[in-house]
């Protein structure tokens, strides 16, 4: 079953096209990973499917229903967003912040009962932040902080996560524990996961597939090994690029060549 369905999307700002005629399809439970140079149009897909923007043309379809036809609410019981920064006005404590996950669920000024704060804590549980609920956001590390914006992602109980740079402010061991994270969870609960990224690795390593955009327009999309090819990436990102295959999971990983001058 089709989680995502995407047909000649086309967005521009003003005069600037940022996609044109994509399409392609996430299937239900599928993790897809979105690569491409910065201006590629990552971001801008993201606020598309998410409803932030309405595209020029084209169709955006969530479980085979067009987008316009959701209400907010409705489409924030389908979808869940992972910024990628998350900016609070005000110093809530965890527990807090993941409760408003479950906005999409009450009705205007209803206030979350028994039933919202154990889904909330079960979210907290999922992702390794229990011991944090009554902790305030802005005491907590980058890559708690991260794992509490998922908690209140699931905390709306989402058939699919869209996950816009998710581990750029992580370092190492926190993106690969994040990503990780978000695959295991995929696992148990068969979300569906379209995410962007700059690590083509990273994308290598966690997607069952990758979509590639180049100016706006798909310029590749399979299994990481079908896509993950030096002359493709190497053209794309203007830098001459060599595969490492098989390291992980007979993962393709790409790294760049370089000649260093003596004393570097």
């Amino acid at each position: 079953m089709k989680a995502l369905s995407i047909e000649g999307l086309g967005f521009s700002y003003d005069s600037r096209q940022v996609l044109s005629g994509l399409s392609f399809d996430l299937k239900r439970g599928e993790i897809m990973g979105v690569i491409g140079p910065n201006g590629s149009g990552k971001s801008t897909l993201i606020r598309l499917v998410s409803g932030v923007l309405k595209p020029d043309s084209g169709k955006i379809k969530i479980f085979s229903k067009e987008i316009e036809s959701y209400s907010r609410k409705e489409l924030a019981q389908k979808l869940s967003v992972i910024p990628q920064q998350t900016e609070l006005t005000f110093p809530y404590q965890v527990l807090e912040v993941v409760l408003m996950g479950r906005a999409p669920y009450l009705r205007r000024f209803q206030l979350e009962g028994a039933k919202d704060i154990k889904i909330a804590r079960n979210c907290l549980s999922q992702t390794g932040c229990l011991g944090l609920e009554s902790r305030r956001i802005d005491e907590i590390s980058g890559g708690e902080r991260q794992r509490v914006i998922l908690a209140k992602a699931l905390a709306q109980e989402p058939e699919v996560i869209l996950a816009d740079e998710p581990t750029a402010h992580l370092d190492l061991e926190h993106q690969i524990k994040f990503m990780k994270l978000i695959s295991d969870l995929r696992e148990r609960e068969k979300i569906s996961v379209l995410f962007t990224t700059h690590d083509l690795n990273l994308a290598s390593i966690f997607a069952d597939r990758i979509l590639v955009l180049d100016q706006g327009r798909l310029a590749g999309l399979g299994a990481p090994k079908e896509v993950l090819k030096p002359e493709l990436m190497s053209k794309i990102y203007h830098l001459k690029l060599k595969l490492i295959p098989g390291i992980y999971q007979n993962r393709p990983m790409l790294i760049p060549e370089m000649e260093l001058s003596n004393g570097e």
